[in-house]
């Protein structure tokens, strides 16, 4: 059955793109809330830091671990009632992370975590389906609205806690954002009668597992979710250790998060409108790799500069592998299907990289060997992103 073929009452559009802009709000405001307020957690559970990373690089496991069911959910339930589940979970999630409990936090770090992972497989499915008409404006706008609000949790944690004098604060004012949304979200999917909801039969993911391109772009969505989280997490202490000023160090990484919102957003309206996206994911990775070779050579010559070139590359590869999810792909099932194979596998390799980069700092003393790594790691990135950018499909035999 084609998408065209299932009778779908008519939302009113500005409905439609306040649920679809609160969605992708909640799939990455969330994740970083927690970050800025970890010392104060952890001086309150009485906690080390092995144990609170399991907020954080915990919550990215589990999308890597869970993505791959979020296909056949959707199949049974129907798509938009799945993103309702979705952000409904991750509200939870934020209500139980915020209480002064670890058994309690790491609950609601799973079903946040499990969230957040179903909803990063359903939002290109969503975008298939409704907008395939408006595909560059759409997806742009959903890597625009993560990008705000990763930024605006990041920046408000701190401000928030010490308004209130409790680190739960910033993170419960998070949770009743997701009621909102899921309240919103619970209006668009009781709109749709229980048949409209119900989905064609999908195929069978060893269909997906043969495909070439599906691989690529496994590959290149696993490159650079690797080299995004190593990054996030170490760019700070590479510049500190080569001289420059700590909150240099700190502007660094958040002109990174800034510059990688126009950077998403041109590069998703781009290449909805390129047939041939060899040159632009070509483009996008030299950027990275200038960043990465001024790191390397000259880390405290131009910090700034090597920041807002990350920003711009690293923000265009993630809005690159999303939209090519949905060009890739004839159906909204088989965008799901390959959202979850793509990016389970690439947060799998995300979680891996931070850890990775620290143990060959652990090896050489330095940061040469890390960043060389991340270099290559990039050289391959390039070379699987010429693949995917060629005109072609993924093909599961019922196209």
């Amino acid at each position: 059955m084609s998408p065209a073929s299932i009778s779908r009452p008519a939302l009113p559009a500005w409905l439609w793109l306040v649920a679809f802009g609160l969605a992708a709000i909640n799939l990455r405001a969330p994740i970083v809330v927690i970050g800025p307020v970890l010392d104060p957690i952890m001086s309150t559970l009485a906690i080390g830091a092995g144990t609170a990373s399991l907020f954080t690089t915990g919550m990215i496991l589990c999308f890597g671990l869970l993505s791959p069911l979020a296909p056949g959910f959707a199949d049974r339930v129907g798509l938009d009632r799945a993103i309702a589940c979705a952000i409904t979970l991750i509200a939870i999630g934020g209500v139980l992370r915020g209480v002064e409990s670890l058994t309690v936090m790491l609950l609601g770090t799973l079903c946040a975590g499990m969230g957040i992972a179903f909803g990063n497989v359903f939002m290109p499915s969503l975008v298939k389906r409704d907008r395939g008409d408006r595909l560059g404006r759409t997806m742009g706008l959903y890597t625009v609205m993560m990008g705000v609000g990763a930024t605006i949790s990041a920046g408000s944690a701190i401000p928030l806690m010490n308004l209130s004098g409790s680190w739960s604060t910033p993170i419960w004012l998070w949770a009743a954002f997701g009621v909102g949304s899921a309240i919103v979200w619970w209006r668009v999917a009781l709109s749709l009668a229980p048949a409209e909801q119900a989905s064609s039969r999908r195929p069978p993911m060893s269909r997906l597992f043969r495909s070439p391109v599906a691989w690529t772009l496994t590959l290149f969505m696993g490159a650079q979710s690797l080299s995004f989280y190593t990054l996030q997490t170490w760019v700070p202490a590479v510049a500190i250790q080569a001289g420059v000023p700590v909150a240099t160090a700190g502007i660094m990484l958040s002109l990174i998060n800034l510059t990688s919102i126009p950077g998403s957003y041109v590069v998703a309206r781009l290449a909805s409108r390129l047939t041939h996206h060899s040159l632009l994911v070509l483009g996008l990775c030299s950027l990275v790799a200038l960043a990465l070779f001024g790191l390397l050579l000259a880390p405290a010559a131009s910090p700034l500069l090597w920041a807002l070139l990350l920003g711009a590359g690293q923000g265009g590869c993630f809005a690159f592998a999303l939209t090519m999810i949905v060009l890739r792909t004839r159906q909204p099932q088989h965008a799901a299907m390959l959202s979850g194979m793509s990016q389970s596998i690439g947060y799998l390799m995300g979680a891996s990289g931070p850890l990775l980069f620290g143990a060959l700092h652990g090896l050489s003393g330095d940061w040469q060997l890390s960043l060389t790594f991340l270099i290559v790691l990039l050289a391959g990135q390039s070379v699987a992103g010429v693949l995917i950018g060629r005109p072609r499909m993924v093909k599961l035999g019922d196209d």
